[in-house]
C-alpha cells in the first residue's frame, strides 16, 4: 500500500471515528441531562447506557423514587430517539441544561417493585389516575374509597401489578408553543393517549416543561382486556350478569354526582357511560379546562378536581362528540336519606367555595401563539401529497391532533400510520374532517 492510499484510510478512518467518538461522548452528557429534567419528580438511578451511531439512546436499569415515597419503581430501560445532529454538534455543557427541539422518550417495563407498599397502595385508590380517566367502573362495584377497588380485587382481576409501557413524544412547533403525545400501554389491561399543547411564557433557549401552561387536553382510552375481567368479577356479586352490574354502577354514579356536584347524568348520558363499561370499548374525550393552568398546577390535580374544573366533550369510538353535562335533580325520584345527604354536603361545598373565593388568586398569562419574529419549526402544507412517506400531524375538525406516518391521499381520505393499542394501525381519515397536515422542519 503506497503512502497516498494510507493517507486516504486514515483520512476516512478519522471521518467515521471523531464524529463516533464525539457522539458517544456527548450522550453521557445528555443522558444526565435528561435524568436532571425528570429529578423534579423524584430520584433516578440508572446502570449504564449506550448509544447508537444514529443518535438513539438506551438507559438501562433504571430505578426511581417518586418524591415523598420510599417506594421504588423499576423500569427495564429508557430509550430516547433523537437527532444525531444534536449530540454531534451541540456542545457537551449544554447538553446538561437544555432538551433538543424534538424528542421521544420510550420507558419500557415500568413497574412498581413491592406489592405492599404506599405507592402501590395510592396508585391501586385512585385507579391509576392520572394514567386512565374515570374510575374504571368502580362505582357499585369496588369496596375502596373513592371510590375504588380493594387489594382483594385487584388481585382476582389479575392486575395487582400490571407492567406499563410508556411514549413521550413532544416537538417545539414555535418558539412559545410545544404540541405532545403521551401514550401509556398496560398489555392485558387497557391504552391510553394524552395529547394536546404547552405553552410557554418565554423563548428562553432552555426548553422546560414544569412551567409552562396547559388548556386543552385530548384523551383517547382503548380497553384491551381488563373491562372483560372486571365486568366478570363485578357480576359475580350482581346475580352473574353484567347488565345488572352496569345498571347497578350507573345508579351508584348518579348518586354521588346528586350528592357531590350538585346534578345527575341525563338518560342519554347514563347509557353512554353504561355502554363505556363493555369489553373491547374505546372512547375519546376533550377537556377543556375552565382557566389555564400551570403544568405543576394541573398535575396536582384528583379526578375530581380534573372533571369539576373542566368543560368535556366526550365520543364513543368515532361517534360525535357530545357535551358532558350534568342534568337538574329530579327530587321527586330521590328517597329522604338521599336528600339528607345531598343538602348536607352542598352546604359544605358552598362554604368550600367562599373559601376559595376569598383566597387571592395568582394571575396566569394567556401566551399569544403567534408572535413576530419567531422562529417557526412546523410546516403547514398546501400540497398535502408532498408529505407521503414523512412524519406528519394532522389537525382535525375536533381539534385532536393525529401524529403518523402519511402513507397515501385520495379525493375521499386520508391514510396515515399511528400507533394503535399495542401496535401500530393504518387509519383513515375523511379528507373533509381534516384542518391541516404538517410537518417539522
Amino acid at each position: 500500500m503506497n503512502k497516498k492510499n494510507i493517507i486516504i484510510l486514515c483520512i476516512v478512518v478519522a471521518l467515521v471515528a471523531l464524529p463516533w467518538w464525539r457522539i458517544n461522548h456527548n450522550s453521557e452528557f445528555f443522558v444526565e441531562g435528561v435524568m436532571s429534567h425528570l429529578s423534579h419528580l423524584g430520584d433516578w438511578s440508572y446502570q449504564d447506557h449506550s448509544v447508537s451511531i444514529s443518535g438513539d439512546i438506551a438507559i438501562k436499569g433504571v430505578q426511581f423514587k417518586p418524591r415523598g415515597y420510599q417506594d421504588v419503581i423499576r423500569v427495564d430501560s429508557i430509550t430516547v430517539t433523537t437527532d444525531a445532529r444534536d449530540l454531534l454538534f451541540t456542545k457537551s455543557t449544554d447538553l446538561l441544561v437544555k432538551l433538543p427541539p424534538e424528542l421521544t422518550v420510550n420507558f419500557n417495563q415500568v413497574q412498581v417493585t413491592s406489592t405492599n407498599s404506599g405507592l402501590l397502595n395510592n396508585i391501586l385508590e385512585n385507579n391509576y389516575y392520572p394514567m386512565v380517566v374515570g374510575y374504571l367502573g368502580a362505582y357499585g362495584c369496588g369496596e375502596g374509597p373513592g371510590p375504588s377497588f380493594s387489594a382483594e380485587q385487584w388481585q382476582a382481576m389479575n392486575s395487582l401489578q400490571p407492567v406499563f409501557d410508556v411514549k413521550l413524544t413532544y416537538a417545539l412547533v414555535d418558539d412559545y408553543n410545544i404540541d405532545f403525545n403521551l401514550n401509556i400501554n398496560s398489555p392485558g389491561n387497557w391504552y391510553t393517549t394524552w395529547s394536546g399543547g404547552l405553552a410557554r411564557s418565554s423563548n428562553d433557549e432552555r426548553l422546560a416543561f414544569h412551567d409552562t401552561i396547559v388548556d386543552t387536553l385530548y384523551y383517547y382510552y382503548a380497553d384491551q382486556g381488563f373491562n372483560s375481567k372486571r365486568n366478570q368479577l363485578c357480576g359475580q356479586d350482581r346475580q352473574s350478569t353484567f347488565s345488572a352490574y352496569r345498571s347497578n354502577s350507573s345508579e351508584a354514579l348518579q348518586q354521588a354526582l346528586r350528592i357531590y356536584a350538585g346534578g345527575e347524568m341525563s338518560s342519554k348520558l347514563a347509557n353512554q357511560y353504561q355502554r363505556s363499561l363493555q369489553a373491547d370499548v374505546e372512547y375519546n374525550a376533550i377537556f377543556k379546562l375552565n382557566e389555564p393552568k400551570y403544568i405543576f398546577e394541573f398535575t396536582g390535580w384528583s379526578q375530581s378536581e380534573l372533571f369539576s374544573n373542566s368543560t368535556i366533550e366526550a365520543a364513543l369510538g368515532e361517534q360525535e362528540y357530545q357535551d358532558v353535562k350534568l342534568s337538574k335533580i329530579d327530587h321527586l325520584d330521590l328517597d329522604i336519606e338521599t336528600l339528607r345527604r345531598d343538602m348536607e354536603q352542598r352546604e359544605a361545598v358552598l362554604k368550600q367555595q367562599e373559601e376559595e373565593a376569598n383566597k387571592p388568586k395568582e394571575l396566569i398569562r394567556r401566551i399569544k401563539t403567534h408572535v413576530g419574529g419567531q422562529n417557526k419549526r412546523e410546516y403547514t402544507l398546501t400540497n398535502w401529497s408532498d408529505a407521503i412517506g414523512q412524519s406528519v400531524k394532522i389537525k382535525t375538525k375536533r381539534g385532536r391532533p393525529i401524529f403518523g406516518r402519511l402513507k397515501a391521499i385520495s379525493a375521499d381520505q386520508v391514510t396515515v400510520s399511528t400507533r394503535f393499542k399495542s401496535g401500530d394501525a393504518t387509519i383513515n381519515i375523511s379528507r373533509k374532517d381534516v384542518l391541516s397536515i404538517s410537518i417539522a422542519r
